[in-house]
């Protein structure tokens, strides 16, 4: 048995803040939670774990990266022109070898479990995260992502993804998903086979949606950046037709709405869209500081929240951010948008552990609840609001354990 104690626990965000607390773990699972009181007498302890001025939480949990862009920190500078951003990085891409991606996710990995993230959602172009991931302690998602614009494919590429998907092996840290990306890059008929495979396997889905004006225009008229873009790229058939309706609209028409959903970003919809999500039960993933990065107008968080739509946050890759801490996002959505800070840290964990339909294992910390936790360095000497606190700008992330295991311990003890 381990015991991981600090001067404060918080369970849940639903939950009250334990002073002097701790818990206890055994094997990859919560044995006990309570005061240091409580669990400091139980049978077997082995070692325990004193993190001081820290705040013990849930280990934090990525509902959206890319982690095989992690070697493209401050490689494109911040841009309001998302579709010049693409182009950009698309010819950055293409000079990448295997090793590349291999190193850019093991960097991200590393990155990722530092900033006390246990759980990540990854969506992976070339399939390297299957190996490299599978390979770490982080509990991970990892969705496979679909292009193709040319519905005359469609059946050729299902097949072809099939066959893909089956030749990977979950274990208790591994789960698949599927990531048609976006209704730009990705057909109706596409949509609509990767729905029906997401079913029938019982996978969930993820698609990149609403994430700028540009993006609305194709799809209404088939003119602007976009256009211009897939043109470049080569990437637009020549019998392609705009559906002319909006994005949300257009992922309803596929069916794919009434599946297990992530709707990444989802910056730009209107009141009858945020209903539209809220009677499928799709969730939203927010990624504030890549927000920022493309000079986005406000994004409608309240709304969402007021709605009852599940939203967690993301850090995007690290070609459109600093930092791949979800701490950093859940400090950026604190000062940025009077969020209040339990709903914030509910973002990081309880809504994200539904959105990856894991909230039976993990986003409390709970007996018999998966143990990762994270314990987060509060500032020295301020008596403040214990929440106030864990969101001050020199708060950071000390100890990361993921399924029973410590996977970072800043304090070296």
């Amino acid at each position: 048995m381990i015991i991981v104690k600090a001067n404060y626990l918080i369970p849940s965000p639903e939950d009250n803040c334990i002073e002097n607390g701790a818990i206890a773990v055994t094997g990859t699972k919560i044995s006990r939670i309570g005061s240091f009181d409580d669990v400091k007498g139980l049978p077997d302890i082995e070692r325990i774990f004193d993190l001081g001025n820290a705040v013990i939480l849930p280990g934090l949990i990525n509902t959206h990266t890319h982690l095989d862009l992690t070697a493209m920190q401050n490689h494109i500078k911040p841009t309001g022109n998302f579709t010049h951003w693409v182009f950009q990085l698309v010819g950055a891409r293409m000079r990448w070898k295997d090793e590349d991606y291999i190193s850019s996710i093991e960097k991200g990995i590393e990155l990722c479990i530092e900033g006390g993230t246990t759980t990540v959602a990854d969506i992976t172009n070339t399939g390297h995260s299957f190996t490299v991931l599978k390979e770490s302690p982080l509990r991970k998602v990892i969705y496979k992502e679909i292009i193709g614009l040319d519905s005359n494919l469609s059946d050729e590429m299902i097949k072809i993804l099939t066959e893909e998907v089956s030749s990977i092996a979950p274990d208790h840290l591994l789960h698949i998903g599927l990531s048609p990306h976006a209704p730009y890059s990705v057909s109706k008929k596409l949509y609509q086979s990767v729905s029906r495979l997401a079913l029938e396997k019982s996978l969930p889905i993820c698609t990149h949606i609403a994430e700028t004006r540009d993006e609305i225009e194709f799809l209404l008229k088939g003119t602007g950046a976009f256009s211009l873009l897939l043109q470049k790229l080569h990437a637009l058939p020549d019998n392609w037709k705009p559906p002319g309706i909006t994005p949300i609209q257009f992922l309803h028409e596929t069916g794919i709405l009434n599946a297990r959903l992530n709707l990444i970003h989802a910056n730009y919809t209107t009141d009858e869209e945020i209903a539209l999500i809220q009677s499928t039960g799709a969730s939203v993933v927010f990624c504030p500081k890549s927000h920022q990065f493309f000079g986005h107008t406000n994004y409608p968080v309240h709304k969402y929240l007021g709605a009852g739509i599940n939203v967690s946050l993301g850090t995007d890759s690290l070609a459109s951010n600093d930092s791949l801490q979800i701490l950093d996002e859940m400090k950026h959505l604190y000062s940025h948008y009077s969020v209040p800070p339990e709903t914030i840290l509910s973002m990081a964990t309880i809504h994200a552990a539904k959105a990856l339909y894991m909230d039976a294992q993990i986003g409390q910390l709970k007996e018999n609840f998966e143990a990762d936790l994270c314990g987060i360095m509060i500032p020295e000497g301020d008596k403040g609001p214990i929440y106030q606190r864990l969101l001050d700008p020199s708060s950071k992330n000390i100890f990361t354990m993921i399924a029973g295991v410590v996977c970072y311990n800043a304090l070296g003890k």
